[in-house]
């Protein structure tokens, strides 16, 4: 017996919430030094996912998080302030994926904020 398939992409086939995954996520800061874009791309879902954004400072503490709830597109960009940037020092964004209250996936990003001199 054969399959028969009606999406030529299974990876395009829209998940239930313990299925839905992070597939890509891209951290650029801007030119001025003192912003960051996080740009997190989720697989296709049925209901609307939500995840949290952590960005940690060299030393590990937390600079700033934001959630998001009940997310309405597959890629959402979030522009993020660094307080007092440190420029040329590594910095990670955490991206936990959430739902009832667990976390299903975790992705982490090192990035550095390039001093605006340089940023030129």
């Amino acid at each position: 017996m054969h399959d028969i398939m009606f999406f030529e992409d299974e990876e395009n086939l829209s998940r239930l919430p313990p299925d839905v995954r992070i597939t890509q996520v891209q951290v650029r800061p801007l030119p001025d030094g003192k912003r960051v874009a996080v740009q997190v791309t989720l697989t296709p879902f049925v209901e609307q996912p939500s995840f949290d954004v952590t960005l940690l400072r060299p030393d590990g503490r937390v600079e700033r998080s934001v959630s998001v709830i009940s997310a309405i597109d597959r890629t959402n960009t979030l522009t993020m302030h660094l307080s007092q940037p440190e420029h040329a020092r590594e910095y990670t964004a955490r991206i936990d994926l959430i739902h009832d209250g667990a976390v299903l996936q975790t992705r982490q990003v090192r990035f550095s904020v390039p001093d605006e001199a340089t940023a030129r």
